[in-house]
């Protein structure tokens, strides 16, 4: 009996699968067909994408602070003490009277930002120990303007601990002066066009002498002026 050289398959006969002829064959198999590939979340898509974007705009501010900053260059005012003075002083029984003149002056280094001072309370200390304070009404200061800074501080009878008035006592005795301390605290707001910061300032002047002999109730300070620390 002669063969059929081109033998077809018998009705009926399953048609061989085209993964297991792959798998067969030791090749893996690939579905193109994009109905079976895998749908991603749309909704983790999008979160994706938003957190790309927002880390995105925060490295562009950043970047524009940390170039703008190193233009501009924000800079605390400098303060130089010229004089201090104080008349009617006593020291005695517990209780301290007083009055001090103070002149400073104020210099805006900045050459690219005005300043403002909101409400500015100024305080004398003897170490340590608030003696008197004022508040002084805001001011401005434009590009390295410099700005003459006067106040009056007095206080009457006021009542402090008796190891402090032995202190001034003792050290107007020794020396013939009295070391006081100044400090001076406000907000500072820096502009530059629209840019707005601001910033607590602190101005603190340690260790001002003024004469101040036994004998005397008034005094001025010794030494010229005197550079404070501003922070």
């Amino acid at each position: 009996m002669q063969q059929d050289p081109n033998p077809r398959p018998a009705t009926g006969y399953p048609y061989p699968n085209p993964q297991q002829q792959a798998a067969a064959a030791g090749y893996p198999y690939q579905n193109h067909n994009p109905y079976y590939a895998a749908q991603s979340n749309p909704r983790a898509v999008l979160i994706r994408r938003l957190f790309i974007v927002f880390m995105a705009f925060l490295i562009i501010l950043g970047l524009i602070l940390f170039i703008f900053f190193l233009v501009v260059r924000p800079q605390f005012p400098l303060v130089y003490i010229n004089s201090l003075s104080v008349s009617n002083f006593n020291a005695s029984n517990n209780q301290v009277s007083g009055k001090w003149d103070l002149s400073l002056l104020i210099r805006n280094p900045n050459s690219k930002m005005s300043l403002h001072y909101d409400t500015v309370l100024c305080s004398v200390y003897y170490r340590r120990e608030s003696l008197s304070d004022t508040r002084l009404q805001p001011f401005d200061q434009g590009k390295k303007d410099e700005t003459p800074f006067n106040a009056t501080l007095s206080v009457s009878g006021t009542y402090v601990d008796g190891k402090l008035a032995d202190s001034i006592a003792k050290e107007r005795a020794s020396k013939g002066t009295v070391e006081f301390d100044l400090r001076m605290v406000s907000f500072v707001t820096f502009r530059y066009g629209a840019f707005r910061r601001r910033r607590y300032l602190t101005i603190y002047c340690d260790g001002v002498a003024v004469a101040v002999p036994v004998t005397g109730s008034s005094g001025k300070m010794l030494g010229l002026s005197k550079k404070c620390k501003s922070y």
